[in-house]
């Protein structure tokens, strides 16, 4: 059964916001690792000193190899679902 172009794009959308989730949590555990506080101090303080925007960034750099792997699989659909989802992580960012 062949699925929907739009379903493609949904499933590629939220495999784009999955993946960028992942690369802020370990972004987020490598910080907490080298300043020895916990998860919770480390988000407050990265959020008092305004680099939220930038570790979303950080967090949606692995988005480009999952981009090139469904392209490689030729699944061009949901490689638009995860340029749609980093740009709307890049207007996140912009507007953080």
């Amino acid at each position: 059964m062949k699925t929907s172009k739009y379903i493609q794009v949904a499933i590629g959308i939220i495999i784009g916001f999955a993946i960028a989730s992942l690369g802020i949590f370990l972004y987020l555990k490598y910080v907490e690792s080298t300043t020895g506080s916990n998860l919770n101090d480390t988000i407050i303080a990265i959020k008092s000193q305004g680099v939220m925007g930038k570790v979303i960034t950080i967090g949606a750099i692995p988005n480009l190899l999952i981009f090139f792997l469904l392209l490689r699989l030729k699944r061009d659909m949901m490689a638009w679902g995860i340029i749609i989802a980093t740009a709307i992580l890049t207007l996140i960012t912009v507007f953080v």
